[in-house]
């Protein structure tokens, strides 16, 4: 027996002594991939020095004596910090549409894209030395046993996956019934991502200069989809938000101008009539020499010789705003922009301050222009609904009273929100479920065009209240009340007949998943984050929900990059990310800037060097590897 327990002992002690040498080298391997942002380089490739300044936020300050080099330095530190996404990425858009040879195409922008694919094969290079634990956590599990070279052809491809997500395409191949109205918007799926803009003129704003407010929507991850960057030329500065695998500002400032795209939700046919596709080399060619002009009109003038179709581009300086192709008054309004027509409309001057608080609005244009044509009735007539001993009926009385004065706020903490999108939801499915059993997309995501039209009865579109699976002809009133009852007691079997302790919050979370290669279940769940938010589809601070039956209305999917300029002002902008610079679980700079994203406390990123100075965390300095290091 004692022979027994000693090798039970021993073989115990024998597994934790592995489990130990397994952690530790895990740990180390881990810790050995963060980067040394004090770390200086010898780099072949670079034509000249560069120093690249890290502020308090990690985020890299390029200094650089001509534009390849700071080009270069950008492939550098985006793969230094963001090499696992940029793999990711570059493996998702890869066998995607075709895009130029970086040969064929202009010459200044191929030089650029060569300079850029050098700077992050110099970090791969760094990698493949050793002890550095091959880059990033993730890659210790990666299926490669190497990282294969970084290609110009891989900036161009991941450009055009990134513009091919701005557009609106058909839902999942249904199709509508030969008996149904062919209603506008039905079969069309939200777009993957989405950029917005908006800008003020100078009578406008306090400062007498024009403010120009950016956003994007779309994966809520970490690292996030942008990359800030500041390159320090001979000519000036350039700063904004980058996409780590492609070189050059997407969104961001010169000395000079300020620029944003807006892709209109995604729908480029609203557009100067037309649903061309962007090339990715004139998508880059286009931002790179925004970096150049130096007037709003002169930007203007840039962009209508290269149009990026389905794109509005707004461009301001320090007196004027302009905008490309610019959309008339008879275009189409989507319910977020009917939104910020009210909050326009409501105040004549605006601060930074202020522009800050509408990108910050929550309240849902959806719920308040649809919720009048599903309660008017139940709110007029009460006994429409008959009174039974049902505890239901008492919920119901008490969820109508409180959507009555409510105002389409989506705030976290408030019930009024859960019951308006469950209703809707509910209602949703009542309509479509009959018609397209298979399509879940259509009748699981509350779509309120749809549901406005059939309520209203435009074009017909109220013959999608007949379910073809009874022999009786049903109406929308009968939906209403039934889809009501369905959502209270969706929720009152997950929280409760009590009203008060509904929250919004309690149902729409964000999940911030870990953007790695290929991560693994568990390492994902451990390296996310689930908190919950305000907000809606059809607010201003957006997010789209999922399909889940369990989880509704939780999203993965929502604004996620939100920034302030005026050239006027001091030498930067505000903005606001949900992640951090760095793509490492371990690094400090992973999700420190969340609590800020969920707060609405938008971040300074400095221009000038002086100011970026003040706390920074580290300064290294890349140089060139003269040839005879190399031989």
């Amino acid at each position: 027996m004692k022979a027994l327990l000693r090798i039970v002992l021993g073989l115990v002690l024998a597994a934790l002594f592995i489990a130990t040498v397994c952690f530790v080298t895990a740990t180390y391997l881990m810790l050995a991939s963060l980067p040394d942002y004090e770390e200086d380089f010898r780099l072949e490739g670079l034509k000249d020095s560069v120093d690249v300044l890290r502020d308090s936020m990690a985020i890299p300050h390029i200094s650089a004596s001509s534009p390849s080099d700071a080009y270069f330095a950008l492939g550098f530190v985006h793969a230094q910090d963001r090499l696992g996404q940029m793999l990711r990425e570059r493996r998702s858009a890869s066998g995607k549409v075709p895009v130029p040879r970086y040969r064929d195409i202009d010459p200044v922008l191929s030089e650029m894209l060569i300079a850029y694919a050098a700077g992050v094969n110099a970090w791969i290079g760094e990698v493949s030395k050793g002890r550095r634990g091959r880059g990033a956590p993730e890659l210790l599990l990666y299926d490669e046993k190497t990282i294969m070279a970084w290609r110009p052809e891989d900036s161009l491809r991941i450009t055009q996956q990134f513009l091919g997500n701005l557009r609106q395409a058909e839902s999942g191949g249904a199709s509508i019934p030969g008996d149904r109205p062919k209603t506008p918007g039905l079969l069309k799926s939200t777009p993957k991502a989405r950029l917005g803009a908006w800008a003020l003129t100078s009578e406008r704003t306090v400062s007498n200069s024009p403010i120009l407010a950016i956003e994007t929507s779309g994966p809520l991850s970490l690292p996030s989809t942008l990359y800030m960057a500041d390159l320090q030329f001979p000519s000036g500065a350039v700063a904004g938000a980058t996409l780590p695998g492609v070189p050059f500002v997407v969104l961001g400032r010169s000395n000079d101008v300020a620029w944003a795209l807006d892709s209109n939700a995604g729908q480029p046919e609203l557009q100067n009539g037309t649903s061309e596709r962007v090339d990715s080399d004139i998508f880059l060619r286009t931002l790179y020499r925004l970096t150049q002009v130096v007037t709003a009109k002169d930007a203007v003038k840039l962009i209508s010789e290269m149009p990026l179709f389905g794109l509005e581009t707004v461009v301001i300086d320090k007196e004027d705003v302009m905008t490309w192709p610019g959309i008339s008054d008879e275009d189409a309004i989507l319910l977020r922009q009917q939104r910020l027509k009210e909050l326009d409309a409501r105040q004549r001057v605006f601060s930074v301050d202020g522009v800050m608080a509408v990108q910050q609005d929550t309240v849902s244009s959806a719920a308040r222009s649809l919720l009048p044509l599903m309660a008017a009735d139940l709110w007029r007539s009460a006994p429409m609904i008959p009174a039974t001993d049902d505890p239901l009926d008492g919920i119901r009385q008490d969820a109508l009273n409180r959507l009555a004065e409510w105002n389409g706020e989506m705030d976290r903490f408030s019930p009024e929100p859960l019951i308006f999108w469950a209703w809707a939801r509910a209602l949703q499915r009542r309509f479509l479920q009959d018609e397209f059993p298979a399509a879940r997309d259509l009748w699981t995501n509350p779509n309120p065009y749809f549901l406005a039209a059939v309520l209203s009865n435009r074009e017909e579109a109220a013959m999608w209240c007949d379910n073809r699976t009874s022999t009786r002809v049903e109406t929308s009133d009968e939906w209403i009340v039934l889809a009501l009852d369905d959502a209270l007691v969706w929720i009152t079997e997950r929280y409760g007949p009590d009203l008060s302790s509904w929250s919004w919050g309690s149902e729409h979370v964000v999940n911030l998943d870990w953007s790695a290669v290929s991560p693994a279940g568990f390492l994902n769940g451990l390296l996310s984050v689930r908190e919950p938010k305000s907000g809606g589809p059809y607010s201003l601070l957006s997010s789209q929900f999922g399909m889940s039956d369990e989880k509704p209305f939780a999203t993965n999917i929502g604004t996620n990059f939100q920034a302030v300029m005026s050239v006027s002002e001091d030498k930067g902008f505000f903005f606001l990310t949900p992640s951090g610079q760095s793509g490492h679980p371990l690094s400090r700079f992973y999700k420190n800037l969340f609590s800020s994203w969920m707060r609405g406390d938008y971040r300074m990123m400095a221009m000038d060097l002086a100011v970026a100075e003040g706390g920074a965390v580290g300064r290294s300095k890349l140089t060139p590897l003269i040839q005879d290091e190399v031989d």
